[in-house]
């Protein structure tokens, strides 16, 4: 018995070592690879197992607005698979390896890890004990869920943040508004091609990333909505983008469920598609911290906070009041008690809707409409009372570009303005007690944090979607004298 247990032991390693591995040439990883959550010591990279190297050239062309179901009509079952753009997943396995040096001289690697249909054969790498400010370089390894088929890596960069009291020039960009019926590129956007050029250290996506409800097409199913996510991430300038520029994702209402959304909201014409089943699309399209609201510091030049604007809201139908909110009790405690920590020169909020706007009239979605006044007010007193020199508020969501100062509190307010041009318009006007800057047109917000001798310095540069700057805005400081020196 015993001679027996050992023989097949030894045929199954022999079969094992025998056992033919093919390699193939191209990657399998067509929807990117993206790395967020950048720290002084950590990082999460994402990336997922696809079943070809590229998104779907040919296929059904989709492309423009929804038709939307009057309520009893049935909904039209479509399958992603059959669209142009689809990008199908494949079940298998993934591996990181990564090193701070670019020849991968003792590198790090990562277990392999399987990945399936549940998650949308997604996988999230969370490294711990990085080095500060140290570039990492990466490779996304895959294979088959047999094993025997590797595919090409997909290689990448990203910088860890200095520690928090030394200063390094850090460059920022913030877009919004990324439509897929607007793209402007061949190979997705512009806006991707002109930030690249200004080497940013990481990226915020203030949210309508993707359009469920109003980008064709509409998403009735979770497969749909992931469907909106796969297009978006494999168009070229984002997948080169995302190889070398990290993020920090928020989301707004359209890359959440519909227009203007809160907690449970439902819509007969989105089909099986529920609330709940976006908050899992997009923890799984994305990499994330544990909460989605944080802040992570660059330096002693800089932190920025990032603020979650959907989970947590009243309804925007509620009767305004000290109960109505859009951030909610424990994350608007935690914003003020981290703001007030932070011996940061500069502190930069990255909402994804306006605090200060001005913002047209109907609408009732954000701090700077009517609907949300009480906690607005509240807000924007508590910002220019204490907060009144060095804190500022970049957001997404409107489609034009604007730098505005609250009349009555000083709080300032830059506004990215969409990813295209096409996407631009809806604004009120110019209006003159809170603009400083006015313009309808696609493009980017960047922000610099600096230092020259001893001056600490922040400049803020609204640019169009080919990198050219509309507008910009700065202010210094002195530089701040440790107290051990």
């Amino acid at each position: 018995m015993r001679n027996a247990l050992l023989a097949a032991c030894c045929a199954a390693i022999l079969a094992a070592c025998t056992q033919k591995i093919t390699y193939v040439d191209e990657s399998r990883q067509a929807t990117g690879v993206k790395v967020g959550e950048v720290a002084t010591d950590s990082a999460v990279i994402w990336t997922r197992l696809t079943a070809a190297a590229e998104r779907r050239p040919d296929g059904i062309p989709i492309r423009g607005r929804p038709e939307k179901t009057e309520p009893g009509e049935p909904i039209e079952q479509i399958n992603p698979s059959d669209l142009q753009g689809s990008v199908p997943g494949a079940a298998g396995f993934v591996q990181l390896r990564y090193a701070s040096n670019v020849n991968f001289i003792d590198p790090l690697e990562t277990d392999w890890f399987e990945v399936s249909a549940s998650r949308d054969y997604t996988h999230h790498f969370r490294l711990q004990g990085l080095e500060p400010a140290t570039v990492y370089y990466f490779e996304v390894h895959t294979r088959g869920l047999d094993g025997t088929t590797h595919h090409k890596p997909v290689n990448g960069r990203f910088q860890t943040a200095p520690p928090p009291q030394e200063y390094e020039t850090v460059v920022f960009t913030a877009v919004t508004g990324q439509a897929n019926r607007d793209h402007d590129d061949p190979e997705g956007f512009k806006i991707y091609k002109s930030m690249l050029e200004l080497a940013p250290k990481f990226i915020v996506p203030t949210g309508d990333t993707v359009y469920y409800d109003s980008d064709a097409p509409l998403a009735t199913s979770i497969d749909l909505a992931r469907f909106h996510w796969h297009r978006m991430y494999s168009f070229p300038t984002l997948v080169r983008f995302h190889l070398s520029v990290p993020g920090y994702w928020e989301k707004d209402d359209h890359d959440s469920y519909h227009n203007d959304n809160w907690p449970g909201m439902s819509r007969e014409y989105m089909g099986t598609f529920s609330w709940e089943q976006g908050l899992q699309v997009y923890a799984e399209q994305v990499p994330m911290s544990d909460l989605p609201y944080r802040t992570f510091r660059w330096g002693q030049g800089l932190q920025v906070w990032i603020v979650e604007g959907r989970d947590f809201r009243s309804s925007n139908r509620m009767p305004d009041g000290p109960d109505k909110s859009i951030w909610g009790a424990e994350q608007k405690s935690w914003l003020k008690e981290t703001l007030l920590a932070s011996d940061a020169d500069w502190k930069v909020l990255v909402s994804p809707t306006p605090i200060v706007g001005p913002d047209r009239s109907n609408k009732g979605d954000n701090h700077s409409n009517e609907a949300f006044r009480h906690e607005g007010d509240e807000m924007r007193s508590w910002f220019g009372e204490n907060l009144p020199e060095n804190f500022f508020i970049v957001c997404g969501d409107r489609h034009w570009q604007y730098h505005s100062v609250h009349p009555d509190t000083g709080v300032q307010e830059f506004s990215s303005g969409p990813a295209t041009d096409e996407h631009a318009g809806g604004t009120p006007g110019e209006d003159r007690q809170y603009h400083q800057f006015h313009r309808v047109g696609g493009g980017f917000v960047s922000i610099t944090a600096d230092k020259a001798y001893d001056e600490s310095r922040i400049a803020f540069k609204l640019h169009n979607v080919d990198g050219g700057v509309e507008y910009e805005w700065s202010k210094s400081a002195e530089v701040k004298v440790p107290e051990d020196q």
